[in-house]
């Protein structure tokens, strides 16, 4: 061994250098972003800037009342993003202020053509068409939602009407309802935790299993056997974590009884013609796949002849109000007490107050009203 071999080798250090890696470059880009659309929407600005009006010949047709056949202009100057009224009646605004001469944008600027709102973002181009990916998973997960909804009965002894509108990450809601046999007819209205395509599928299996009636030895018209049941199988530690709440109920349509169970869900209505208030139905109990086992009480309400039953997930008292102050469940109840409009479905007028009364852009949850009447 020579004197430059006699270091110690627990002493002895191997360093790894490892080639540079240069990150890659940024390719910025202009977007006009629709801020209250369903799911984020963006249109990209061109070299050659953009018209934009109601109609054709402008490049970007927004078919709304309030805006010009055309409304502005909207082009490139070096970095910049310039916006032009076009001498349009309702006007353009940019966070707050009347445009009266071209206007450079900021990122991030709050744009109203008239009342109709967008947002002026400069983002990665790559970003941008990452989230357009995800945004169209999220958008065919949310028309296979849709496609399990069931049709609205509109003759016999019970009818049904609903409104589902869900929120832009999409939510976990869903519901259905059936003849179990000639005297009973069944619901529910579910909501999964979380958000996005997971949430959404498992919502979808659950109710799948509820219309199918695919609880092994249960009897879907006692809704505690249901709940036990759909504990049993979706236990949440098998399901990535998520648990779900849900409302089932059966009618049976001779005696006029209605039996519910509320596995960690808020109460339902239930509204007797002439009535002053609407009637909280609700027993406590534990959401399903949270516990190895849990008891869920059965609870009863006689149903008088043109008796109205809401049923809905927390999307719809769950928002934040415009005004800055608070909103619960008991304000849904005095939309829910409110008269009727001719030309609105029940759950329709619902959706119009709650969206009247929430801050503006798409809600944070998914919303869904399910209204039964008892003929």
């Amino acid at each position: 061994m020579t004197d430059e071999d006699d270091t110690d080798p627990a002493e002895r250090t191997i360093t790894l250098r490892l080639p540079a890696t240069r990150a890659p470059a940024v390719e910025l880009g202009h977007f006009l972003a629709f801020t209250e659309a369903e799911t984020l929407r963006r249109v990209p600005i061109g070299p050659g800037g953009l018209t934009v009006g109601r109609q054709a010949p402008s490049t970007l047709v927004i078919a709304v009342p309030d805006i010009s056949r055309r409304h502005c202009r909207i082009d490139l100057d070096g970095d910049w993003v310039v916006l032009t009224d076009l001498g349009s009646t309702n006007g353009c605004f940019v966070d707050g202020e009347r445009v009266e001469r071209p206007t450079r944008l900021s990122n991030g600027s709050r744009i109203l053509l008239g009342s109709f709102p967008l947002r002026y973002e400069r983002r990665d181009r790559r970003d941008v068409a990452e989230e357009a990916d995800l945004a169209e998973e999220l958008r065919r997960a949310m028309d296979y939602v849709r496609a399990i909804l069931p049709a609205p009965l509109t003759a016999g002894p019970v009818r049904t009407e609903w409104w589902f509108v869900p929120s832009s990450q999409l939510g976990g809601d869903a519901f259905g309802y059936q003849f179990l046999d000639d005297r009973s007819f069944a619901g529910f209205v579910l909501d999964v935790s979380g958000h996005g395509i997971g949430s959404a599928m498992h919502a979808v299996n659950v109710a799948n299993t509820l219309r199918r009636r695919a609880l092994p030895g249960v009897d879907f018209h006692d809704p505690a056997q249901v709940a036990a049941g759909l504990n049993a199988v979706f236990p949440m530690e098998e399901h990535n974590g998520l648990m779900l709440t849900v409302w089932y109920f059966v009618y049976d349509i001779p005696t006029r009884c209605l039996r519910f169970c509320a596995a960690g869900h808020h109460p339902s209505f239930l509204r007797a013609p002439g009535a002053g208030s609407a009637e909280a139905l609700w027993c406590r109990g534990p959401a399903i796949g949270m516990l190895p086992r849990g008891t869920w009480a059965v609870g009863t309400a006689t149903v008088a002849p043109g008796s109205r039953l809401h049923v809905f997930s927390d999307g719809a008292f769950e928002i934040v109000p415009a005004n800055g102050g608070n909103w619960g469940i008991e304000d849904l109840r005095r939309i829910l007490q409110a008269a009727e409009q001719p030309g609105l479905s029940a759950a329709q007028l619902v959706y119009q107050a709650v969206r009247a009364a929430a801050r503006p852009g798409p809600l944070d949850d998914d919303f869904s009203v399910l209204t039964i009447t008892f003929v």
